[in-house]
């Protein structure tokens, strides 16, 4: 009789995700990442259906205004944070 055991994880090392829509593909490690990668990409698509052409412009530069620069975008909030506490906006 064999005292050894099977220790091999069992499951799967990676899986891809290929958006029907778009054409989008990611690929994970584990099964948490893969759910928030379908859930992420759907949102992004419902946020984006609901824009119409200059607002899908307008939020892409933003985007890359802020994306490029983390920092920025940690001072826009805090400044949008200051704005709402003091009850408008001052220019």
């Amino acid at each position: 009789m064999s005292t050894t055991s099977d220790t091999t994880a069992s499951g799967w090392d990676r899986a891809g995700f290929r958006c029907g829509r778009c054409g989008a593909e990611r690929t994970v490690t584990t099964e948490d990442e893969y759910l928030k990668a379908v859930g992420v990409h759907g949102d992004a698509h419902a946020v984006w259906d609901g824009l119409n052409t200059i607002e899908r412009d307008g939020f892409t530069s933003i985007l890359r205004t802020i994306l490029s620069a983390p920092d920025l975008a940690v001072e826009l909030l805090a400044l949008a944070d200051r704005q709402r506490l003091a009850g408008g906006e001052s220019r």
